[in-house]
């Protein structure tokens, strides 16, 4: 018989982890009796396999009721672990870490951060993580089994600037299943939106963490280069107008394209030239995997964690460029910050950088050619099995 393990999340309608929440359950089917325990389950968007529990407790903005609602949170899911003899219980995101840890049983606790902390600006004060997050790090390290970080780059972050014990703490990559997202890209009909021959992808929450102005701003020297180039932007966010402000100032709006949430995304991006992240800072970007399973080449900024271990494995930590990176698998240019949010400065050199790389992937079919073949080769090291095979190991007490 199957051990029974859980998975928790807060929903299944959107967003990274949940995505991965989703295609843990998946990966671990194979040898565990999965609980897919969810704090709100009216919509689900993601497949997923197990058993799911909606406990149908979901978010509140008021701060009584938030505090009542771990309360109930915590004695629905300890119900469940005690019920089916959950053996191991893994988390993504803060409120499931919270309650995972608070209903511990006697299953080893597997709680996941999936973003460098210490770059978080609403967790950090004059540059340094606030007292309440430290506190509440140091809560989840003394009653989790083990902390599972997303990236080596979230890993080190939490030693170095969050005070985590290396020996609490291993590193387990996101998953990509490469013959879904083909698959599912294949059986979806796009004909209805024209893609252009030189069309650039991106995709992402609307947000300053994913510096979507960058972008726009390094396209409009690249329409320069490439009239016909078409930026098409994926997902939605606080910061929409702004950025479509922005390409109208820039007078560009014809060849940027915002698209909002896509049903079928990989559809698109398997039809695009490149695909870009322009992000501030990361944990691990599922946004590149899929890219790459899609046979896409990616150009991506070398920000805090994530990007260059997925596309430049074994050269180090993020570093600041002085120029554009060809690496093994993808393309790499200097991280961005927050300034130059308005159409009248000049690019910085991060923007320069991206244009260039940009162009280059448009206009230089052997280029691009060897970043596809090499896209696919990559997405093959985050399959299913091989990652599936790392969780099954840490929850075994071989990691």
């Amino acid at each position: 018989m199957k051990d029974h393990i859980a998975i928790i999340v807060q929903k299944l309608n959107g967003g990274g982890a949940e995505r991965a929440a989703a295609n843990l359950s998946i990966s671990l089917s194979k040898y565990y009796e999965v609980h897919l325990i969810v704090f709100d389950a009216r919509e689900v968007k993601y497949p997923y396999k197990g058993m799911l529990h909606d406990i149908s407790i979901p978010s509140d903005n008021n701060g009584i009721k938030r505090i009542f609602n771990v309360f109930k949170r915590t004695m629905a899911v300890k119900r469940i672990k005690k019920g089916f003899g959950i053996v191991a219980s893994i988390s993504l995101m803060d409120g499931a870490n919270l309650v995972n840890v608070l209903s511990k049983q006697n299953d080893k606790v597997f709680p996941s951060i999936r973003i460098q902390m210490s770059k978080v600006p609403h967790r950090t004060n004059n540059g340094k993580l606030k007292i309440t997050e430290l506190l509440f790090l140091r809560f989840i390290e003394r009653r989790a089994t083990k902390i599972v970080a997303v990236s080596k780059g979230t890993e080190d972050d939490l030693v170095e600037n969050c005070g985590v014990a290396r020996t609490n703490v291993t590193t387990i990559y996101n998953m990509c299943d490469s013959k879904t997202i083909l698959d599912n890209a294949l059986n979806n009909d796009i004909s209805s939106l024209y893609v252009s021959e030189h069309s650039v992808f991106t995709m992402g929450r609307l947000t300053k963490q994913k510096g979507q102005w960058h972008l726009i701003r390094a396209f409009a020297k690249v329409i320069q280069s490439v009239p016909d180039a078409q930026l098409y932007i994926l997902g939605n966010g606080p910061l929409e107008e702004a950025l479509k402000n922005l390409s109208c100032e820039l007078m560009i709006h014809d060849n940027v394209h915002f698209l909002g949430f896509v049903e079928a995304p990989h559809a698109l991006i398997c039809k695009s030239r490149v695909f870009v992240l322009s992000s501030l800072f990361e944990g691990m970007s599922n946004t590149i995997l899929e890219a790459l399973a899609c046979g896409t080449p990616v150009i991506s900024t070398d920000c805090e964690s994530g990007s260059r271990e997925i596309l430049a494995p074994g050269t180090g930590l993020p570093r600041s460029l002085n120029k554009v990176e060809y690496a093994d698998y993808g393309i790499l240019t200097t991280v961005g910050n927050e300034q130059h949010f308005n159409s009248r400065d000049a690019l910085s050199e991060d923007e320069n950088q991206l244009a260039e790389a940009i162009i280059s992937c448009l206009m230089d079919d052997e280029l691009w050619q060897r970043y596809a073949v090499q896209a696919r080769i990559r997405s093959n090291e985050f399959s299913f099995d091989t990652i599936g095979r790392k969780w099954k190991k840490l929850i075994e007490g071989n990691i």
